[in-house]
């Protein structure tokens, strides 16, 4: 967990480095960071991690060094922007198309008058349908729990997955969460405690298997060495093509969810 020290604008200004150089950037220091990140999304802006008693006078010139990646990176965040916005992300969704799981559920909202903001979600199997019953007027209500419905879900889902990939990699771990992480597809803590975003049920099953394949992995290797894409590449070696298409997985997520917080683009997208 980062700490939660308040985010400082940062003077741009470092020996030849100007304000009209370097895009404005706060910095947040946390207590996990062991190098420097950088991060662009809307909420945020550009940010930069730091770890605890890092240098601030280097920080200018690592900023200066990305320009480029910065630059390409806005227009890459202003173009996913522009393309939620045109899903019609404030409506509610009519369906769910479940590609790990090869299921594409329908939504039909039966209106009741209640004063409560409960929701009832009832599954009809055949064909595939959801019955939201609710006052649909409350929108974020609806959408809340189906956000809820799709964490349980892909709990049930991933659990099964996850043991199967792990027996047949002879990659064992503790614990499984599921997550509604902003930033990350998946991540693997040093107990070997890993957690997936539910989103991945919206991804075809292949790229969701190479998340899960990625973080066991992560509980041999704590980084990104070439020690870890060896062992990545043992169980999978399509892993680079299947990577490279994490890069464009957020336009299947539907708007309506990912609205929420797009996922942070960082120096290795």
């Amino acid at each position: 967990m980062t700490n939660h020290q308040p985010r400082s604008k940062i003077s741009l200004k470092s020996g030849n480095l100007t304000n009209e150089q370097l895009p404005e950037y706060t910095v947040r220091v946390s207590d996990r960071a062991k190098c420097v990140r950088l991060s662009i999304s809307v909420e945020d802006g550009l940010e930069v991690v730091i770890p605890n008693n890092y240098d601030h006078k280097k920080i200018p010139e690592i900023v200066q060094n990305k320009r480029d990646w910065i630059i390409r990176n806005q227009l890459k965040l202003a173009q996913r922007e522009a393309f939620l916005q045109s899903q019609a992300p404030h409506e509610l969704p009519d369906h769910l198309n479940l590609r790990s799981l090869n299921q594409e559920w329908q939504i039909e909202y039966q209106q009741v008058s209640t004063k409560s903001r409960l929701v009832k979600i009832q599954e009809s199997k055949a064909p595939l349908k959801l019955t939201v019953t609710a006052d649909i007027n409350d929108i974020e209500a609806c959408k809340f729990f189906l956000k809820q419905w799709l964490i349980q879900k892909a709990d049930r889902h991933f659990l099964g997955c996850l043991s199967r990939i792990s027996n047949r990699t002879k990659l064992p771990y503790r614990a499984m969460t599921v997550r509604s992480q902003k930033t990350l597809w998946g991540s693997c803590s040093r107990d070997r405690n890993i957690s997936l975003n539910y989103k991945l049920l919206f991804l075809e099953a292949a790229v969701v298997e190479y998340v899960l394949l990625h973080e066991l992995c992560h509980t041999v290797h704590m980084n990104h060495s070439d020690k870890f894409w060896n062992l990545v590449n043992k169980f999978e070696p399509n892993y680079k093509l299947l990577d490279k298409s994490l890069n464009q997985a957020w336009k299947l997520i539907p708007a309506w969810l990912d609205l929420e917080g797009a996922a942070k683009l960082r120096p290795q997208d």
